[in-house]
């Protein structure tokens, strides 16, 4: 029988945690799918735990590199060699929660104009868990905007049409921001993406994760497929407005509210046809949010706040008090469920640990 979902997965040097996170694939609600590996030469056991599940699981089919491809090559191996109606990706050390494929199948079966959608999702690092997204916006419109400053896109919870990715693929040229670079092209060629509010994933930090080792590269990358984003749809940032953006922006190394209230006045200023005003509002206000934690006064953040439209203001924040309440119960729920109990936390960030 021919598979809905295609999970497509690459895998290098991931014993410690690929056998949880191919179980938490087997153990789905929705039973058809096949799961691709592509094993990019492992020098470990990842080999055997691979051979291991295929031996067991003609759904599970691994194919091996000859030489290391690196993520964005593996991926587009999987994706052509993926047969299912829509595909979803999977990384090695992350776990799908058992209704996961059940409800990202009906999400875009009913959404047949959403050509890629992720979900909300938990955080688990040394044992402790966090809520994910919450009260975020998950709508086309407010992602597109959200795209000029940040990646609120999930990779490893991105469920997506199948001819979509066989036509779009990820841009083998990068090493760290291919996923950043597959939406920002989508959405510039009128590709609608969304996200499914519903907790579906574990997402597993670690120290050897590439996000933690290879941030200067990520600042190169990052720039790059920025500028092509905002010259396709914006215009072009000068030379300061570019260093600003990669260090105060978009990695909130270096957070200034005065440079923020500079970018901010001149985004509102060539905001064009292309964006929805209310969700460029959006996008800088979640950016706001960032720089409290960053240690921004809250003084200053207010003197920004206070420009802002009044009425879309007070809107938002109702709006995202109680989507973010929502999300965090629904997060607590989904812990009790699991055998987690709350350990500390706060309204925003609820933080649970394995019992």
């Amino acid at each position: 029988m021919k598979p809905e979902i295609s999970v497509i997965m690459s895998v290098y040097n991931g014993e410690t945690y690929l056998e949880e996170a191919i179980e938490s694939v087997r153990n789905q609600t929705f039973k058809n799918w096949e799961l691709i590996v592509i094993n990019d030469c492992s020098t470990d056991s990842t080999s055997e735990i691979l051979a291991g599940f295929a031996s067991k699981d003609e759904r599970i089919k691994v194919h091996t590199n000859e030489v290391n491809l690196k993520l964005p090559t593996s991926l587009n191996k999987a994706i052509f060699l993926s047969s299912g109606k829509y595909i979803a990706r999977m990384d090695a050390d992350d776990i799908c929660l058992p209704d996961r494929f059940e409800k990202q199948y009906k999400f875009m079966e009913e959404h047949s104009d959403v050509a890629l959608s992720s979900c909300r999702f938990m955080t688990v690092k040394n044992g402790v868990y966090m809520s994910g997204g919450a009260g975020g916006r998950c709508d086309n419109q407010a992602l597109k905007a959200m795209l000029l400053v940040a990646n609120p896109i999930l990779h490893p919870g991105v469920i997506a049409k199948a001819e979509v990715m066989k036509k779009f693929t990820y841009d083998t040229t990068l090493t760290c921001t291919e996923d950043l670079e597959l939406w920002t092209r989508m959405v510039t060629e009128n590709q609608k993406i969304e996200i499914l509010p519903e907790c579906l994933l574990i997402y597993r930090l670690h120290d050897k994760q590439i996000t933690s080792t290879t941030l200067q590269r990520q600042h190169t990358e990052v720039l790059k497929i920025q500028q092509k984003y905002y010259a396709s749809l914006l215009q072009e940032m000068d030379e300061e407005m570019k260093e600003f953006y990669i260090s105060g922006i978009y990695f909130k190394e270096k957070a200034d509210i005065h440079k923020f209230f500079t970018y901010a006045k001149w985004l509102k200023r060539v905001t064009n046809k292309n964006f929805d005003e209310g969700s460029v509002n959006y996008a800088l206000f979640e950016i706001l949010a960032e720089y409290k934690r960053c240690g921004v006064s809250k003084s200053d953040i207010v003197k920004v706040l206070l420009t802002c439209n009044p009425f879309f203001l007070i809107k938002e924040m109702i709006r995202r008090k109680q989507t973010a309440k929502k999300d965090i119960e629904k997060c607590m729920k989904i812990a009790k469920d699991l055998g987690l109990k709350q350990t500390s936390g706060t309204k925003q960030y609820p933080i649970f640990e394995n019992r």
